[in-house]
């Protein structure tokens, strides 16, 4: 019931500020409205475009097999949609931004370490870097994790990371872990993610990011610190 209760309530948002205090940017505040942007766009306007491919094609893939099956394509295309929001997008980060899911600190850091620990044994990824509030030690129940994969610097390299993120936000929606994750280059992290607040570096690779981030959190201090203010 609250994960449909959320959906009519308003939540924190950002909104262009030409809409703030209008009609339409008060409606965009509703989580029905929320959900219903993250469904259709499922972060594509953002990604790079290997990400986008490969998120186009988890649809086209799974459509097809239902039309094969034979279901209709419309419905075939929406259930291939909607299990691609689900299982490759960020639909339990969204519910726990929204209040529905109830993170305890205690999953939230477990799952946090375990991320480390994965994306420091593949050698196709250079960094992994989280960013917001928790480089502070901030944690609230509606709290999700900014997680950008850096992958080194071949083609392959990319690719690889592209479909390992995929593999990671699936495991997200079935271990009930408010990701938030897309794969970008260096520079582009350093231009898209807020500059406010500290990097938490998750995993980093003979100090490659150390040029674009000289100021950071490292690992093991961000433990530290999360387990002395909420554990």
């Amino acid at each position: 019931m609250k994960y449909i209760t959320v959906l009519f309530k308003k939540h924190k948002k950002h909104v262009p500020a030409a809409l703030r205090g209008t009609f339409i940017g008060e409606l965009r505040r509703y989580g029905i409205m929320i959900f219903l942007s993250a469904w259709i766009f499922q972060g594509i306007l953002i990604m790079n475009w290997r990400e986008a491919v490969v998120k186009v094609g988890f649809t086209a893939v799974f459509a097809a097999a239902f039309w094969s099956l034979g279901m209709a394509i419309v419905p075939a295309v929406l259930i291939a949609h909607t299990l691609n929001f689900a299982f490759n997008g960020q639909l339990y980060a969204m519910y726990t931004h929204m209040g529905a899911t109830h993170v305890t600190a205690r999953h939230f850091l477990e799952e946090t370490e375990r991320a480390s620990r994965q994306c420091r044994r593949r050698s196709y990824i250079d960094a992994a870097i989280a960013y917001g509030s928790l480089s502070r030690g901030c944690f609230k129940s509606t709290s999700d994790i900014d997680l950008r994969l850096v992958p080194a610097g071949s083609e392959w390299s990319w690719w690889r990371a592209v479909f390992y993120a995929l593999w990671m936000r699936c495991e997200a929606f079935v271990r009930h872990y408010p990701l938030d994750l897309y794969v970008y280059s260096g520079p582009v992290c350093a231009r898209r993610m807020r500059s406010d607040e500290l990097p938490i570096m998750l995993a980093e690779r003979d100090g490659c990011m150390r040029s674009i981030y000289p100021k950071r959190v490292e690992f093991n201090e961000f433990v530290k610190l999360f387990t002395e203010q909420n554990l």
